[in-house]
C-alpha cells in the first residue's frame, strides 16, 4: 500500500490491511526518530519507509484519521471472491491529469471559433439550418 496509491484485493484482505495502514499513517504523520523506528517494525522496505514518511505523511497532516477508502467491486471470476480495492483518501499532486499543450490549443482555437460564428467540426447544426439546406440540394 505504501508504494501504490491503491490496491486491489481480497475484501477481508482489504480489511486487515486497513487496520495496518491506518496505524502506520498515524505514526508517519509525526516524523520523529522514534516513530520512524515503530514504523520499521512493520515496514520493513526502506523505499516505501522513505515515501511513508516524506509524502504521505506530511499529506494527512490535518486529517484526524480515515487516511483510506475500501470500494468494493466485482466479485472474482474463479472462485467467486469478494473483491475490493483499498485506496488512499487524498490523491497526491502527481496522479491528478495535467492539461497538455495540444489540449490547451484545441481549446483556444474552439473558442475562436465560437466567437466568430464559424462552427467546428463538434458542433451539431439546428434542425432548421439542416432543413433549409436539403431543400436547397434537392431544388438544384
Amino acid at each position: 500500500m505504501s508504494r501504490h496509491a491503491n490496491t486491489g484485493t481480497t475484501t477481508p484482505k482489504a480489511k486487515e490491511a486497513k487496520r495496518v495502514v491506518e496505524r502506520v499513517i498515524t505514526k508517519a504523520r509525526e516524523n520523529t526518530l522514534a516513530a520512524r523506528r515503530v514504523v520499521h517494525r512493520t515496514v520493513r522496505d526502506q523505499a516505501a519507509l522513505a515515501k511513508l514518511f516524506e509524502t504521505i505523511g506530511p499529506r494527512f497532516k490535518e486529517r484526524p484519521g480515515g487516511y483510506t477508502r475500501l470500494i468494493h467491486t466485482s466479485n472474482r471470476v474463479g472462485d467467486n471472491a469478494p473483491m475490493s480495492i483499498l485506496e488512499l483518501v487524498v490523491k497526491s499532486e502527481k496522479t491528478e491529469p495535467e492539461q497538455k499543450p495540444a489540449a490547451e490549443k484545441k481549446a483556444a482555437e474552439k473558442k475562436t471559433a465560437a466567437a466568430s460564428g464559424d462552427q467546428g467540426a463538434g458542433e451539431k447544426k439546428p434542425a432548421k439550418q439542416k432543413k433549409a439546406k436539403k431543400t436547397e440540394e434537392k431544388k438544384e
